[in-house]
């Protein structure tokens, strides 16, 4: 149902004038949303004076545990909704409504009496258990990207490495900037809340962001954006949509990911990208970011004196690390440990994994048009 107070809706659709403007209803139901419309129709037809909303990640997969008190369900492809009829529970004229896609939990409850709404809220939560970090060493992990419908999150499950099993695969430099930020003793918006990882690819900047995602994972979770361009593009509601979702618990830190997004850290990041620069440093050291709890982790191939000066000032970044080759003396003694020969010079993580599987690495990648590497 909508309502157009300035056009006329001609497609599919009849109207009726209303003191307020027209009231136009639609035939194109959305039927995987049905029951939000139900929802909507029985609140204001009775007059339900008390609501709320909420979203979280969870472990379950279903909405069985919710089903015996259904009014009328929805499934299609991954998204699944129902609207239920929870008053003989409560004692009040109480109604809700869930949906569960790929993870991501959310609710609308309504009530005649508002405290209500906590029992409601604490015995969905109980239904469906917020995702926690496993211990077979797994973490829950939410996946951005901008659709039809704005903003949109799919949550996996991922099984990530701890740091001490893989500190060794990193040359020394880099190995202490690494530990410096996985520890305990790491205070995050101390300093700034952007992280900044540069190197050449096949450093090992990936399988590290799995490492910290397990090393932080008491106390901060892990949101990856697909699609960077867009999040700091065009659409300024999907970056609000995402850093002001309310989250499942206030103390929590959350970690947005942007992998390989040299261009929005450029030099000419401007000419490039447009406000994308500007949005990225108002997030992390602007009025947008103020009093989040959010840290925000780049990770680019470029190098740092190709950055633009504004983004690795001191006070603005958490912590910059460098990942760089691993040179020949450290090369060979990674190889030795692994009861493989040779001596490949100065060499990359994703090298030296070849030379130990026995494969022919492919040749470093060279400088290419303007100075950049083809990688």
């Amino acid at each position: 149902m909508t309502i157009d107070s300035t056009t006329e809706q001609q497609h599919h659709a009849s109207a009726v004038t209303a003191p307020w403007g027209r009231l136009a209803i639609s035939d194109e139901l959305n039927l995987p949303h049905l029951g939000v419309t139900q929802f909507a129709a029985l609140v204001l037809s009775e007059g339900i004076a008390h609501t709320f909303g909420a979203t979280w990640t969870t472990s379950a997969t279903s909405l069985d545990a919710v089903l015996l008190h259904a009014l009328t369900t929805a499934r299609i492809h991954r998204f699944e909704s129902a609207l239920l009829d929870v008053s003989p529970m409560f004692g009040e004229r109480s109604l809700v409504v869930v949906s569960l896609a790929d993870g991501h939990m959310r609710v609308r409850a309504a009530s005649s009496e508002r405290v209500a709404l906590e029992a409601i809220e604490k015995w969905l939560r109980e239904c469906f258990p917020v995702a926690e970090a496993g211990d077979d060493r797994t973490v829950p992990v939410s996946f951005w990207s901008y659709g039809s419908c704005g903003a949109s999150p799919i949550s996996r499950t991922l099984a990530v490495p701890a740091w001490n099993d893989i500190a060794e695969n990193y040359p020394a430099p880099a190995r202490r900037q690494l530990g410096g930020i996985v520890e305990s003793s790491f205070r995050p918006a101390e300093g700034g809340q952007l992280l900044l990882w540069h190197g050449p690819p096949g450093t090992g900047k990936t399988y590290a962001l799995r490492a910290l995602a397990w090393e932080w994972r008491d106390w901060c979770d892990l949101h990856y954006v697909v699609d960077p361009e867009v999040f700091f593009g065009q659409r300024a509601d999907y970056l609000l949509e995402v850093v002001l979702e309310e989250p499942d618990d206030d103390e929590r830190w959350r970690l947005l990911v942007l992998e390989d997004t040299g261009e929005l850290l450029a030099a000419d990041a401007k000419e490039q990208t447009g406000q994308g620069l500007s949005r990225l440093l108002n997030l992390v050291d602007g009025i947008v970011g103020q009093g989040l709890r959010v840290l925000v982790l780049v990770t680019t191939n470029e190098e740092l004196q190709r950055l633009h000066p504004a983004v690795a000032r001191p006070g603005r970044c958490a912590a910059k690390v460098e990942f760089g080759p691993f040179a020949a003396e450290e090369a060979a003694e990674w190889l030795a440990g692994r009861g493989a020969s040779g001596e490949p010079g100065e060499a990359t993580l994703a090298t030296l994994f070849a030379h130990a599987g026995g494969y022919e690495p492919e040749p470093e990648a060279q400088p290419f048009g303007f100075g950049r590497a083809v990688s």
